[in-house]
């Protein structure tokens, strides 16, 4: 028979660094390089900027400052403190640990020791991954499973408000259009939906009126900034199904209110090979050429793209059954997971970084079964983790985004 024990851990100095490292370091794009990680962030921490001017001169047998002005400037990481807390009850966590691990039939019974504490850390390991994942790019503001108090900005954010950063819209016939009206329902009113099909994802980029996003709450959150998988309903309507951040959740979008006029952009199969060719042409070759650079697209972006790969093909067999490469002109796409819709970034890893603090004071995971101390039939886990965000160089960033 399956026997059972539990053990009151608190995971600290070396042992730490591997739980640690699996919540902190093992988001989708820390595992692919994407990040800069910096370690023992304990406190707040200077990044030195320094860029100059080259100038080639005629040879001289005095030295000849080329005299210009280095320009020095600072950013930080600003490391914040959070926390994951949860209570199970041990009778249903010994039941699902019995339906992962134990074979069908009374012979079939696994034999050993199983510390059931290793078995929560691990049934709450990669939703606490995805959620690092969207506060790393997206901000507190923008991951519903950051309620902390403390500002957390976010990569995407901070990237869009920086004035050195080269930012380009989607305010292009191909790929925007405006809306005459927006429902309750959540029914949108456009001149044409010839452009669109089923299943593309639009952004919000303005509004009229008093339409709400209250997927989330009665309260609801303002359209303008939010993107939407959609469905064509006719030749003037498309509905909007399902907020993209609700990705996870398959929570069905609801609305309060409705709206006289909004403007909406888009990238899909029928103009994302524009929008790459747009994108190309505008990087910065000394950043291109960099083996680090990266040229990072949403989910549904890919998408588009290998439907693209396959609606254009001539002569090709297979071509809507072969797996698409990720490439364009030779630069390599990285699909971005949790990410926001409708936004490209180009960046060399060695410009975005993430500091952590696997070993500090403030860094801890324990987990602990309450019985023994308070009778009360309940295992109880907390995670605290610690990280912060930041680029260094906004002037060698590329930044496209509907909003």
């Amino acid at each position: 028979m399956a026997q059972f024990t539990f053990t009151n851990n608190t995971y600290a100095g070396e042992a730490l660094a591997g739980f640690m490292a699996s919540t902190l370091l093992e988001a989708d794009s820390v595992k692919r390089g994407l990040l800069t990680v910096i370690n023992d962030v304990k406190s707040k921490r200077v990044i030195l900027d320094v860029d100059d001017d080259i100038k080639l001169q005629n040879p001289s047998g005095m030295f000849n400052d080329q005299a210009t002005t280095a320009l020095q400037a600072e950013t930080y990481l600003d490391p914040v403190t959070y926390e994951f807390m949860k209570q199970e009850q041990w009778d249903k966590l010994v039941q699902s640990w019995e339906s992962q691990r134990l074979a069908p039939g009374a012979f079939g019974d696994y034999e050993g020791v199983v510390d059931l504490s290793d078995f929560m850390v691990q049934r709450y390991l990669t939703k606490i991954q995805i959620a690092n994942e969207r506060l790393y790019w997206l901000g507190k503001d923008a991951t519903k499973e950051a309620t902390f108090s403390a500002a957390f900005k976010g990569l995407l954010p901070s990237i869009a408000a920086s004035t050195d950063t080269y930012k380009v819209g989607l305010g292009k016939t191909s790929t925007s259009m405006s809306v005459s009206a927006i429902s309750i329902a959540g029914v949108v009113t456009v001149a044409s939906t010839t452009a669109l099909v089923d299943g593309d994802v639009v952004t919000i980029t303005a509004a009229t009126g008093t339409s709400k996003d209250t997927t989330n709450g009665a309260a609801g959150i303002d359209l303008p900034g939010q993107s939407y998988f959609i469905k064509v309903l006719s030749a003037t309507t498309f509905q909007l199904i399902r907020n993209y951040n609700e990705m996870n959740t398959r929570k069905a979008a609801t609305f309060t209110g409705t709206s006289t006029a909004a403007s909406i952009s888009f990238i899909n199969a029928k103009n994302v090979l524009e929008v790459l060719s747009n994108v190309y042409s505008q990087l910065d070759p000394a950043d291109r050429s960099q083996e680090d650079f990266n040229l990072q697209i949403p989910l549904h972006v890919g998408y588009a793209y290998a439907q693209a790969q396959a609606n254009n093909a001539t002569n090709v067999l297979n071509a809507f059954t072969d797996k698409k490469k990720m490439d364009y002109l030779g630069l390599p796409l990285q699909l971005m997971n949790h990410w926001q819709a409708n936004t490209i970034l180009g960046a060399r890893s060695s410009n975005l970084f993430l500091g952590v603090d696997l070993l500090g004071d403030q860094s801890e995971l324990s987990t602990v079964y309450m019985k023994p101390y308070t009778n009360d039939n309940v295992v109880r886990m907390k995670a605290r983790m610690k990280a912060a965000v930041n680029f260094k160089f906004a002037n060698e960033l590329f930044y496209l985004s509907a909003i």
